[in-house]
């Protein structure tokens, strides 16, 4: 919450202050970084967090955070290193590249994903 009322210390004290850190605790301070334009920050957490606990969501913020932050080359090498692509995980890699005018970029993975998957 903290996070997205732009109090990124205080998401950080809050976050600090929990011991036993789950997916969702991870994933609220990794969005709360990305919400704020702290993409490098979002990475950093996001890689000290433990791959067992990463999911989806994990993978959408720091995504995200990238995109927002003009941090393409970063997202590019999280997004490389995610064995399981998801529709939405797509989706957030083709609006980073987007925003930096990379559309041929961004019509290929669109392309690569309508090759295997079809619409409904």
């Amino acid at each position: 919450m903290w996070g997205k009322c732009g109090s990124v210390e205080k998401a950080q004290i809050a976050f600090k202050s929990i011991d036993d850190r789950d997916t969702v605790t991870y994933n609220a301070m990794i969005n709360a970084f990305g919400l704020n334009g702290m993409g490098s920050e979002a990475i950093q957490l996001y890689k000290q967090m433990p791959n067992h606990l990463r999911d989806e969501a994990s993978h959408i913020c720091v995504l995200n955070g990238c995109s927002h932050s003009g941090l393409v080359h970063e997202a590019r090498n999280i997004f490389d290193e995610i064995t399981f692509k998801t529709e939405k995980i797509i989706t957030i890699m083709i609006d980073s590249l987007s925003r930096l005018f990379l559309f041929d970029e961004a019509q290929k993975l669109i392309d690569n994903y309508e090759k295997t998957n079809k619409p409904y």
